[in-house]
């Protein structure tokens, strides 16, 4: 069966804040499991480049979380409508080989894109390569990153 809803986490586990998203569906499964209504489905997805669009067939409504730099501070929690996207610099490219812009992009162009996307991103102070672990300021965003999913979700299932 597919679902209703996917909440798709992005990002490289060994490259410090850039696991941001992995980490805020972890939490989603162990703290906020109780909250997700039926038909909500969470995916570690890594770091799928291209492959995004091959996840997004999988349900009609998406919900993307991943890691930013747009400049404001360490774990601020910004949210975007796929249709209103930000600045392509401002999300990491080099632990995904294309970001969720350009999959994004690409997908509208192909016409692979499901009918309601939300870009929830946390911004991150370290991408150091080979060390495991969110920095104090980013991991302290995890719940609210958490929160706003759960809002997004219950604004996109009508709740």
């Amino acid at each position: 069966m597919e679902a209703d809803l996917l909440v798709i986490g992005c990002g490289n586990e060994f490259a410090s804040d850039d696991a941001i998203g992995l980490q805020v569906i972890r939490s989603l499964r162990e703290l906020k499991k109780d909250q997700l209504p039926d038909g909500v489905e969470l995916i570690e997805a890594g770091t799928p480049g291209l492959n995004l669009l091959d996840l997004w067939d999988r349900a009609p409504r998406v919900i993307m979380v991943d890691a930013i730099k747009s400049g404001a501070e360490p774990g601020t929690v910004h949210n975007f409508d796929a249709s209103l996207l930000p600045p392509r610099d401002v999300m990491p490219v080099s632990s995904h080989g294309i970001n969720i812009i350009d999959a994004v992009e690409l997908g509208r162009l192909l016409g692979r894109l499901p009918a309601q996307m939300i870009i929830i991103g946390v911004e991150i102070l370290s991408e150091e390569p080979f060390h495991v672990g969110l920095t104090p300021e980013v991991e302290a965003a995890v719940l609210l990153a958490c929160d706003r999913v759960l809002e997004a979700i219950g604004a996109i299932m009508g709740e």
